[in-house]
């Protein structure tokens, strides 16, 4: 995933994210400590997740939820598109035999 999100975030003293400002396009009114530049499925995680020497690490034992893309292209669509007709035609098989 491309890493288009921009995340602002104070910490606690183990690192934790205690605030938090993320989006695409966000203005912050007040300052943060750190700022880094995520994908969606971090955003998604931010719980699972702690700076460290001002870097954004993930917390031992802990399994990210996956994130389904939002769009997808056209040939991604007609690809997802040909698979249901597929199957579809092959339950149209079965009921006309």
């Amino acid at each position: 995933m491309t890493e288009g999100i921009q995340l602002y975030c104070d910490i606690d003293e183990q690192g934790n994210i205690t605030r938090l400002l993320s989006g695409e396009k966000v203005i912050p009114t007040s300052s943060f400590r750190y700022f880094f530049m995520i994908d969606k499925k971090t955003e998604v995680n931010l719980s699972k997740f702690y700076v460290k020497d001002g870097k954004l690490e993930q917390k031992e034992g802990t399994t990210l939820i996956e994130v389904e893309p939002q769009w997808l292209s056209e040939k991604e669509q007609l690809e997802i598109m040909k698979k249901r007709m597929e199957e579809m035609e092959k339950v149209l098989a079965q009921l006309q035999s």
